[in-house]
């Protein structure tokens, strides 16, 4: 038995998946803007280039992408922003192969924690290609 996208995008259980998901994205952009000193000391300790800029853009492509994921509204857009700020943010940022001991371990969380969200990203993005 297959499903539409449409069937699929309409049921109540894709709703909530869209408002959690796209939520926790929503908040996590807003601490980012809330917190771009810390955040770019990190960056630029990785780094990272022009980190206060990096820092911002990057969690705009987190707001951006929760909004629209959330309000399924330009869905394709929306979940590309965020697999471009997984991209890009997971393997320069959570380099845990560069660490030992207790801080390895965090940064493989994290960069665990990243990969199953762009996993889940990775999935909108197939349902929103398919939204036309």
């Amino acid at each position: 038995m297959s499903e539409t996208n449409d069937e699929v995008s309409d049921t109540t259980a894709f709703r909530i998946a869209r408002l959690l998901y796209g939520g926790v994205l929503i908040l996590t952009g807003i601490s980012g803007f809330r917190n771009v000193d810390a955040q770019s000391g990190y960056a630029e300790s990785k780094g990272i280039p022009k980190p206060e800029l990096s820092v911002v853009a990057s969690h705009w492509l987190l707001l951006v992408g929760g909004v629209g994921i959330s309000l399924w509204r330009y869905p394709a857009l929306a979940a590309s922003s965020v697999v471009a700020f997984f991209v890009g943010v997971t393997p320069t940022i959570h380099d845990f192969w560069s660490h030992e001991g207790q801080q390895r371990q965090n940064e493989r969380n994290h960069f665990l924690k990243n990969a199953a969200l762009a996993g889940a990203a990775l999935a909108f993005l197939g349902i929103g290609e398919r939204k036309k």
